[in-house]
């Protein structure tokens, strides 16, 4: 939570219901490193994930995967039945559908279609996970900023970057990012905005709360332990610890560093996942805000946090704000570790990470 600025953390949702990031690989891993060195020779998008076994005997956690949200998400349930794992899915799946921006019957979809003519009716649990958004747009001087539509419209659709847009092109657009720009009208549930062609883009929240949400579904029919892992952001409950290990930013087959999870969030933003190079300078998805072009300052941000709508938010606040300002925010806040490496390679750790995790200074 925030210290001295906001209450106790929470998504202002009555029950808690209903919360692009990015393709970050992030390893859980089992007590044996040949299943993690195995599954990186094939070459799977996503490290297969495996849980920590306290009990030492070796058995692999009954898991489901299906592809959502553009990414796939692995469920992992050491005690759960086939309905507990439905449940969960059907959660996520509720949560892509209701904030995927290119869903034309999405709300946020009507909210990008109307918001700049008129003030838009929205459900509670939009309303809220938007006001949510803007307090850490706000909160990181508005290096995440929920109205990056145009922008990131802009440079590629779903991940696919295409060449360097028009510095016209940019400066167009950069006139329509601003979240300040954005009305939210509490007492009519409302919705609008300031200028012609604003548009609001999830892709930095919607993982992270779709995470959030399933756990608390979960939960609700009494499971007790479990792991979700949508693409790199990997939210755990339950009593059990979990090793989790980051993608090394510069080498594929590499882990940087394990993490020890428990009842926690993840999550990674990294400029190795997306991008192209051009003219020796690497183009990715992460977009500052202020300047139009992605973040120059950062490899990679890993945030560790009670939820994973915060660890999801904060990451890609902290890789655009840069190494020395997103570790002053890191600090300020409260229950929130951070692991940024810079753009020459040096690793700098929070306060919480420093003398417990083993990793380099420099990558």
């Amino acid at each position: 939570m925030i210290k001295k600025l906001l209450p106790r953390w929470s998504l202002p949702l009555t029950m808690f219901h209903r919360g692009i990031q990015d393709l970050v690989r992030t390893i859980v891993v089992s007590i044996s490193k040949q299943d993690v060195l195995q599954s990186l020779q094939r070459g799977l998008l996503f490290i297969l994930t495996l849980a920590l076994l306290i009990s030492g005997c070796g058995q692999r956690f009954p898991s489901k995967k299906e592809f959502l949200m553009d990414t796939e998400v692995e469920i992992i349930l050491p005690q759960g039945s086939e309905e507990d794992f439905t449940a969960a899915f059907n959660e996520i799946r509720r949560v892509e559908k209701l904030m995927d921006v290119h869903n034309p019957e999405s709300e946020i979809s009507r909210i990008n279609r109307l918001g700049s003519k008129e003030a838009i009716k929205v459900s509670k649990e939009i309303f809220g996970v938007l006001k949510e958004a803007l307090e850490y747009s706000r909160l990181t001087s508005g290096a995440f900023d929920v109205s990056i539509r145009p922008l990131s419209h802009l440079w590629g659709e779903k991940g696919k970057l295409k060449e360097v847009p028009e510095v016209r092109e940019i400066e167009e657009r950069l006139l329509l990012v601003n979240y300040k720009n954005i009305i939210l009208n509490e007492r009519n549930q409302t919705v609008e905005f300031k200028r012609e062609g604003m548009a609001i883009d999830l892709g930095g929240v919607a993982k992270g709360y779709a995470l959030d949400c399933a756990i608390m579904v979960l939960k609700e029919r009494g499971v007790k332990e479990a792991l979700i892992n949508a693409g790199g952001d990997i939210r755990v409950t339950g009593k059990r610890n979990w090793r989790v290990g980051l993608q090394h930013p510069r080498k594929e087959d590499e882990v940087l560093a394990i993490i020890k999870l428990k009842d926690q969030a993840i999550a990674t933003s990294g400029d190795y996942q997306r991008y192209f190079i051009k003219e020796g300078k690497r183009y990715h998805h992460i977009i500052n805000p202020e300047t139009g072009y992605p973040a120059v300052e950062c490899m990679s941000v890993t945030i560790i946090g009670p939820s994973a709508i915060q660890t999801d938010i904060l990451a890609t606040g902290v890789f655009i704000l840069g190494p020395e300002k997103g570790m002053k925010l890191i600090e300020f806040l409260e229950n929130i570790e951070g692991i940024i490496v810079d753009v020459q390679g040096k690793i700098l750790l929070s306060s919480g990470l420093k003398g417990k995790l083993q990793i380099s200074p420099k990558i």
